[in-house]
């Protein structure tokens, strides 16, 4: 993907223009950043849901759904997603690429998600309560559906208990017993100091004139700014005193295990860190993988079994469905495979088949609009700033003593396992 470029607009705002004729549909992105907190982890869980549901100008869903009909049928969609130890708090709006219409939109489509940003629907100073109760009813769902999805959920209690003291085990949906503290009023406040003092990345993806885009989006979002927070750089560096084991007790058919490792590599080290992912692949990445092929296929011990890496706290999770009886087995078997990847012990159809399942994986990106509108901004916050071509050129450099080299430094920090102890 050739002519991305990146904006500074001031006052903590950047923009990032990624060129794409092939889709029918331009898409807006603004991406604020937080540090993930407990004291505020909650609030932002909300934000999204509430300030998409009406602005001063739409008040309600019916005024939202008629001016999105106007302008042919804008879709707006707002979440927030974990990163890292930062909370994104993100809104989109995708629109009908001009050529396509007999008229010019993309100047009032901006305008729109300016009214729903920042003037979102006040009422006595504070957002408007019944649409807050909503809200607050639909995130309690949200979290409690974590918990009926054990593995799902055994993931995010490894990394609660792995990073308990960093700010990565904070959950990015937020607390239970946070919810009823909430108002509308306090929820307004908060949502005020976050557009002032956020780090703000607006990336627009498709097909566009430069100038013209750049100037649409100069005067058509009014963000008011003060001093803007600083997001540090998460440590990724840990040497590991002693091995975390954690067995938690619930009525469930299926254990499950997570075995969570600090990688201790620099994801700015661009080489090592995508040996260290061709690595994940090869231990855990799929049908080809180690842990498949002799954990599930040839000892029958687990229902599924796979490694992820997350980026910016370089640390990896293998997860596995196991019955009880099969706990020190499966361990153990586990171990060894990630000792054979250090020991260099790879055949060249695994490295084949890991590379090329990656590069698969990397050439997605592309096919849907937003997917790359995502990758650029994640290589931007994490000031990289690499591009799709150039990773796949890396990986496909990858030799077995890379890999070795990006894997040698992996420690074991914690093991979770979630089972019913009725079975044994």
């Amino acid at each position: 993907m050739k002519n991305i470029k990146t904006i500074n607009l001031g006052k903590g705002i950047n923009l990032t223009l990624i060129p794409e004729e092939k889709f029918k549909t331009n898409l807006v992105s603004i991406y604020i950043q937080r540090l993930l907190d407990k004291e505020e982890v909650t609030k932002n869980a909300l934000l999204p849901a509430i300030i998409k549901s009406g602005s001063e100008k739409y008040p309600s869903a019916r005024d939202m759904a008629a001016h999105q009909d106007d302008l042919y049928g804008v879709s707006i969609g707002a979440d927030t997603s974990k990163r890292g130890e930062t909370q994104v708090i993100t809104f989109k709006i995708i629109s009908t690429d001009e050529k396509y219409l007999d008229e010019k939109i993309f100047k009032p489509v901006v305008e729109f998600l300016d009214e729903v940003v920042n003037h979102p629907l006040v009422i006595d100073g504070g957002f408007k309560e019944e649409y807050v109760e909503i809200e607050k009813q639909s995130l309690r769902h949200r979290i409690e559906s974590v918990i009926n999805d054990k593995g799902r959920y055994a993931i995010e209690r490894a990394r609660e208990e792995m990073f308990k003291n960093e700010r990565y085990g904070i959950s990015d949906l937020g607390y239970l017993e946070d919810i009823d503290k909430i108002n509308g009023k306090d929820l307004y406040k908060h949502y005020q100091q976050i557009m002032k003092t956020s780090p703000i990345d607006i990336v627009v993806e498709g097909n566009f004139n430069e100038e013209e885009i750049v100037n649409i989006i100069s005067n058509g979002f009014n963000f008011e700014r003060e001093e803007i927070i600083e997001i540090p750089r998460a440590e990724f560096k840990k040497k590991i005193e002693e091995v975390k084991a954690i067995e938690e007790d619930m009525d469930i058919t299926q254990g499950k295990l997570v075995m969570g490792y600090r990688c201790n590599v620099d994801y700015k080290d661009e080489y090592r860190y995508y040996s260290l992912l061709v690595g994940s692949s090869v231990l855990g990445g799929g049908p080809h993988s180690k842990l498949f092929m002799n954990v599930r296929e040839k000892e029958s011990l687990c229902y599924y079994i796979y490694s992820s890496i997350e980026k910016y706290k370089t640390s990896m999770f293998i997860s596995s469905g196991i019955e009880r009886a099969n706990y020190d087995k499966t361990v153990k078997l586990i171990k060894e495979q990630l000792e054979n990847l250090k020991d260099g012990k790879i055949s060249e159809e695994e490295l084949l088949n890991s590379k090329s399942a990656l590069i698969s994986s990397l050439k997605t990106i592309k096919d849907s609009i937003g997917g790359a509108s995502d990758f650029y901004f994640s290589q931007h916050m994490g000031q990289t700033n690499t591009t799709v071509e150039r990773i796949i050129e890396i990986i496909e450099k990858i030799m077995v003593e890379d890999i070795v080299d990006a894997v040698k430094d992996i420690e074991l920090d914690t093991i979770y396992f979630l089972s019913n102890s009725k079975e044994a």
